[in-house]
């Protein structure tokens, strides 16, 4: 005896693998689109990165400005404490 649930099964299976196809082509066409603004991008932000590097330096030199005040300002606290 066959069992009448079988069909139904192989059916809903074959349907989701369609759909899980699907969803994969879906999901490599917006990757292949990303990957193609990042190509499109990838000279504009290497031109850029001159520039991207002077500000990085600023900005790490800020910032360590920045600590260094933090730091004096702590230990001042530590001798007004100690005091």
């Amino acid at each position: 005896m066959e069992n009448p649930l079988k069909g139904r099964a192989i059916g809903a299976a074959t349907e989701e693998s369609a759909s899980t196809r699907s969803m994969s082509l879906l999901a490599l066409d917006r990757i292949e689109a990303a990957l193609t603004r990042i190509e499109n991008a990838a000279p504009t932000c290497i031109a850029k990165g001159a520039d991207l590097r002077r500000r990085h330096e600023d900005l790490k030199a800020s910032i360590s400005q920045s600590l260094s005040g933090l730091d004096a300002l702590l230990a001042q606290r530590v001798q007004a404490e100690d005091a």
